[in-house]
């Protein structure tokens, strides 16, 4: 005779609920992506601007957006929610990190910068920015973009 029969009869008899198995937590999921990134030459310096949304089911949670810059440029103006920081890549570009806070459901964020212009010459430059979120993301090829400098 088997135990286990006679103890799931024993604790049905005294009012305790069968036990049911544990159940995954809900799963969070966002599409945080770069929907479009530009990178112009004005008279006043190099503007770029990239342009962020979230799909799927849940909002992004703490996005933020990083961007490399060209190598030797400069930063005139960031949007509020960005500041600078040296970049772990290489002593001569600068990479920006911007907070956006959470990102509602097909809502859509731009952040803006202006630049100093790169030197004349050289080897091409290139900008990149890629996205992220505290959100788990279905799709992380759609968090990258980069862009040749003109």
């Amino acid at each position: 005779m088997s135990i286990v029969p006679v103890a799931v009869a024993a604790i049905g008899a005294l009012g305790f609920a069968p036990l049911q198995p544990l159940q995954d937590p809900p799963r969070w999921r966002a599409d945080i992506r770069i929907v479009d990134m530009t990178v112009q030459r004005r008279p006043r310096g190099l503007e770029i601007r990239i342009r962020v949304t979230s799909d799927f089911d849940d909002d992004a949670l703490n996005a933020v957006v990083e961007v490399l810059l060209p190598v030797g440029v400069g930063v005139l103006s960031l949007d509020p929610s960005c500041r600078p920081s040296p970049s772990p890549v290489r002593t001569a570009a600068a990479r920006v990190t911007c907070e956006l806070g959470d990102l509602r459901v097909r809502s859509v964020r731009e952040v803006n910068l202006l630049t100093t212009l790169p030197a004349a010459g050289g080897d091409p430059n290139h900008s990149a920015a890629f996205v992220r979120s505290d959100t788990p993301d279905p799709n992380p090829s759609n968090n990258f973009a980069q862009r040749l400098v003109p």
